[in-house]
């Protein structure tokens, strides 16, 4: 679980400073790493066999990844910091290596585990990772990146259930244990990742 006090320390934060190219690097760092990597996995899955209605809800997961990718490349403010680069990279390295080892040869495609596994963890990044209650009463809403978080807080929402469509819905073979036993893992991956995150998100 993620501690309610890690939000409230990153919006406290952020209402004294704003939203400074050092915050704005921060989040952009953390959310294109996760979408990127369910964009990777959705642009090689949507070519299994018999996906049958499930290919629309995997292209349409797909579209909107690029869309909030291409969104935040747009309207963060970058940092000139080079070790905000070097730390986020650390912080974000466990889900790096979980989408690495998704899509690691023979892939989603060929592995049935892997393509569940996939899903598993878009669905815990939709789930668990949320940006709106780090943004301050006081933030400017008229701000282009705050603008961007919320739109993209409110297609999470609308992806999150198209996900949980897709565990339901995709074709395996996979015990229902172990299946279930891959969501929880994947949830406290992420819970991990996100809490050290906010952690950074508050820090001076």
């Amino acid at each position: 679980m993620i501690d309610p006090a890690l939000y409230d320390q990153a919006r406290e934060r952020i209402s004294a400073s704003g939203f400074t190219p050092e915050i704005q690097t921060k989040i952009t760092l953390l959310l294109c790493t996760a979408k990127n990597g369910n964009l990777m996995f959705h642009s090689g899955v949507q070519w299994m066999q018999n996906l049958n209605v499930v290919q629309q809800f995997i292209l349409s997961q797909y579209s909107r990844e690029l869309e909030a990718v291409t969104l935040l490349s747009r309207t963060t403010q970058w940092s000139k910091d080079p070790a905000l680069a070097l730390e986020g990279s650390r912080i974000v390295a466990p889900l790096m290596l979980a989408w690495g080892q998704i899509m690691m040869p023979p892939g989603p495609m060929m592995n049935p585990q892997a393509a569940y596994r996939g899903i598993s963890l878009g669905h815990a990044q939709l789930a668990r990772i949320r940006l709106l209650p780090v943004i301050p009463e006081n933030a400017d809403p008229l701000n282009p990146f705050v603008v961007a978080l919320q739109r993209i807080e409110q297609e999470n929402g609308r992806m999150l259930q198209t996900q949980i469509r897709l565990l339901k819905n995709i074709g395996t073979e996979i015990p229902i244990e172990e299946r279930e036993a891959l969501v929880e893992q994947d949830q406290e991956l992420v819970d991990g990742v996100f809490s050290e995150f906010l952690a950074w998100l508050a820090a001076l």
